[in-house]
């Protein structure tokens, strides 16, 4: 087996949107959204290294430092292994190499990861390595061909009883010069309430921008915010990579807590989930921790549950 270095060109890349197809059947991408996801990283140490046996591309790894980490020593990791190349130990040797290149940069106090509960084998690994699961976010999935809105249709009335605007993000771009601050605000102001193992750390705004506006598959004339007065109160949004026109993908949604408790967020779900199935989404994918009433919301509207993800750690080295 050889593990060498991503090379960030066309044939990894088609590689990698293949890999990936075969891990998360359920959950497609495209060549140009993985290049944009790249692109788009703030500058931090980062590594991408691919395992090959005999030429296949048969496992993708990747080890950065943890952004927005409040910790020295923090480091992300994550592999992906072709479901035909498993119990080959290639995982084994490719995490042994994403540490000993995170160990390159100075000490290690904290490895987390993520996988889909489905996959015993990846959970199996982890808990042999020592690391501990830290959040369950359970992802659900709604088939638009068969949701019927009639029993949510009130929360749209009730929204607007309060004095509340449901409006397209494309519509606000238009409406008001400084349309990209107040979205970062609003989607900080809310993030600062969403389950997360750590606490909450803001991306700056040119590098919220980056990931959230110039993402190809952002899709503003379909995300909504609740606005009330000059106050933008609620806001959930939709990404649709151009590539799979039929699956969109719900970011975050979420009400600030003023505002909390007046049906907003299923208004606005249901403002997002009509503009979804006009551009011809079939079906919508989500995830949220298993506490968050968001998840809730969700299931209320119909979404049905599927395999969660886990958030793994390893703790290292313990703060001084």
């Amino acid at each position: 087996m050889l593990i060498r270095d991503f090379r960030f060109d066309s044939c990894d890349y088609r590689a990698t949107r293949i890999l990936l197809g075969k891990v998360y059947p359920r959950e497609p991408t495209s060549v140009e959204v993985l290049r944009f996801e790249d692109a788009a990283r703030p500058k931090v140490w980062w590594r991408k290294r691919v395992a090959e046996i005999d030429g296949h591309f048969a496992a993708l790894g990747m080890v950065g430092e943890a952004i927005g980490s409040h910790r020295k020593g923090d480091f992300r990791l994550r592999i992906h292994v072709d479901p035909d190349c498993l119990n080959q130990g290639i995982a084994t040797q490719l995490y042994a190499d994403l540490l000993a290149l995170a160990h390159g940069q100075g000490p290690v106090g904290r490895l987390a990861t993520h996988t889909r509960e489905d996959q015993t084998g990846a959970s199996e690994f982890l808990g042999e390595k020592g690391f501990e699961v830290v959040i369950r976010e359970p992802v659900s999935e709604l088939d638009l061909s068969t949701f019927d809105e009639t029993s949510f249709v009130h929360k749209i009335r009730q929204a607007e009883s309060h004095g509340i605007r449901l409006v397209s993000l494309a519509d606000l771009a238009r409406e008001c010069s400084d349309w990209q601050e107040r979205f970062w605000q609003l989607d900080t102001t809310i993030h600062e309430d969403v389950p997360l193992p750590d606490p909450f750390r803001p991306l700056p705004l040119e590098d919220f921008l980056r990931q959230k506006v110039e993402n190809p598959a952002f899709t503003p004339h379909a995300s909504h915010v609740a606005v009330h007065g000059e106050e933008w109160a609620g806001l959930s949004e939709l990404y649709v990579d151009p590539n799979h026109p039929k699956v969109g993908g719900t970011g975050l949604t979420g009400v600030t807590r003023p505002w909390r408790r007046k049906g907003l967020a299923t208004a606005l779900k249901l403002k997002v989930l009509r503009r979804a199935r006009a551009k011809g989404v079939r079906r919508v994918i989500t995830d949220n921790e298993e506490n968050n009433p968001m998840f809730q919301i969700n299931l209320m509207l119909g979404f049905q549950a599927q395999p969660a993800w886990l958030g793994w750690q390893l703790i290292l080295a313990e703060d001084d």
